[in-house]
């Protein structure tokens, strides 16, 4: 027997409106299975901004505030790579330097033969060649430690006479640690000292480690006695300055590499609090990501049966 067509007419709208409200709840709890799936996958809970507004928004900032802490530390790496390159050079400085303040005292011997002096000047010569070449060790960009802000070239060149000229310019690069800025190296004059003439305050004038040097081979090979001893007096005093010039140079070099490293070790911290954040904000409680997905799986089976109940009933209504 068939129902009056008002009749009819509102079952068969009850009955779409309840095919689609079940077509929804389906797709609904597909949706929400695909996400806990891909969650657990990842081992994430926030994948995207729909997972989680605020905390996908707070993540974000963590991860800047990450990366900037990265390009920091990178940074101060490579200047602490720097400063250990210059300290090794000025340790190998000073070690030259101490063995020809040696030599200069063996030659100071007022007994020692012409040709004995000739063999401490040739080895002083080899000395002076050596520490020319630590003058011009580079970092691993290829920029002259000693060389202030100079980014390429020689620190040191020849100038018409043949004596060293400092070829660098203002003062080694600063990178910010703790607060305050640290130079990244030592200026060539600051180790080696510098060339000045005479003045009223300096009445011999002052001369860096290569003239120094330079003037101590000549000394050695002075065949006057009353002008060798007095150059030789003059040079090793030099020389006694110039140790205790690097000596400084590396002290100054290790304080600042120490900063660095303060700053390093504080940076490495924040990274791990960093991280603990961004773990609390986006990384899932993997048990609970199961046990959601498993819930949603028995809801989504419940709901299917249900849907194919209904579909079938409303069927044989139509039949009938």
């Amino acid at each position: 027997m068939s129902l009056p067509p008002a009749t009819a007419s509102i079952s068969a709208i009850n009955t779409r409106a309840r095919h689609q409200g079940q077509v929804a709840q389906l797709s609904g709890l597909s949706s929400q299975i695909s996400n806990v799936r891909a969650q657990i996958s990842t081992g994430r809970r926030v994948n995207a901004p729909s997972d989680d507004p605020v905390a996908f928004s707070r993540a974000a900032t963590l991860r800047r505030a990450q990366a900037s802490e990265d390009a920091t530390n990178g940074a101060i790496d490579a200047a602490s790579r720097r400063l250990r390159t210059a300290d090794i050079a000025l340790g190998s400085a000073l070690t030259l330097v101490q063995r020809a303040r040696e030599l200069g005292l063996q030659g100071s011997n007022a007994t020692m033969a012409p040709a004995d002096r000739a063999v401490l000047a040739g080895e002083l010569a080899e000395l002076l060649t050596s520490l020319t070449g630590l003058a011009e060790t580079r970092d691993a960009d290829g920029a002259p430690v000693f060389g202030g802000a100079l980014g390429s070239g020689p620190a040191y060149a020849p100038d018409a006479t043949g004596q060293l000229v400092w070829q660098g310019a203002g003062r080694a690069p600063r990178i910010a640690a703790g607060g305050a800025l640290v130079e990244t190296g030592i200026t060539g004059p600051e180790a080696f000292g510098q060339n000045a003439p005479p003045s009223p305050e300096r009445p011999l004038g002052s001369a860096d480690l290569f003239a120094s040097m330079a003037g101590l081979v000549a000394a050695l090979t002075e065949p006057d006695p009353d002008l060798r001893t007095a150059a030789l007096a003059q040079r090793l005093g030099e020389i006694e300055g110039h140790g205790d010039r690097l000596a400084d140079a590396q002290a100054t070099i290790g304080a600042r590499g120490a900063r660095l490293d303060a700053e390093q070790e504080r940076l490495a911290t924040q990274k791990l609090a960093t991280s603990s954040d961004l773990s609390r904000l986006e990384d899932l409680d993997m048990a609970s990501g199961i046990a959601r997905l498993q819930r949603l799986l028995s809801v989504l089976e419940a709901a299917q049966a249900s849907f194919a109940r209904t579909a079938s009933q409303s069927l044989w209504d139509q039949l009938r």
